[in-house]
């Protein structure tokens, strides 16, 4: 048996909740071995909410210096490491991900006019400038129904939507079941139809 129990520790096979007790009592390795743990992870989580990948790593990092600061304050009682932590990444990589939109709004609004331009060069290639015109319009309109929902819903669509996150992965980011995050998407998307139906772009 402690033979068994000494490879089990020389493994690494450390729980989670020992390893953050060693941080809390001075013990660097003990964190070092956590961000091994969880990096990738993290990272991917940061990756498909902001979409590229230098951005992603210096969330990564951002996020593993929060966690360090806020691992006292971990409950193992109200959630497992690895949620908790998931839903930080969640939350700081849209943060990072709404910095970034804001960054490029005006990117945003001068391609349309770009692109119509192109397209009005290029017969028989590409879609017309009236067609691009409209589906700037629709996607505006799918903006501004998305910006009226409830904040939840607002944020529920833009992770599953925009963002392209699993339910599963929602679900934790917001420490919500599953079935919370299901019916208020239902609502959302019921909600955004029914604007777009009463309101059509012109």
């Amino acid at each position: 048996m402690k033979m068994i129990m000494a490879t089990y520790s020389i493994a690494g096979f450390v729980n989670d909740e020992d390893l953050v007790q060693r941080w809390c009592d001075g013990e660097e390795e003990a964190f070092s071995q956590l961000y091994s743990r969880y990096r990738r992870r993290v990272f991917c989580t940061a990756y498909r909410i902001i979409g590229d990948p230098e951005d992603a790593r210096d969330a990564t990092q951002e996020i593993f210096m929060k966690m360090s600061r806020a691992l006292p304050g971990w409950d193992p009682d109200k959630a497992s490491l690895s949620t908790w932590l998931f839903r930080l990444a969640a939350n700081h990589a849209i943060d990072c991900w709404r910095s970034k939109k804001r960054r490029l709004a005006r990117e945003t609004v001068e391609e349309p006019l770009e692109t119509s331009s192109t397209a009005r060069r290029a017969p028989g290639g590409g879609r017309s400038p009236q067609c691009l015109l409209e589906a700037k319009e629709s996607a505006g309109m799918i903006v501004r129904c998305v910006k009226g929902l409830p904040n939840l819903q607002r944020r529920f669509v833009i992770l599953r939507y925009f963002r392209e996150l699993s339910l599963e992965e929602i679900a934790a980011a917001e420490g919500r079941s599953l079935g919370t995050v299901k019916g208020l998407l239902h609502r959302a998307t019921h909600s955004v139809r029914r604007r777009m139906n009463a309101h059509p772009p012109s």
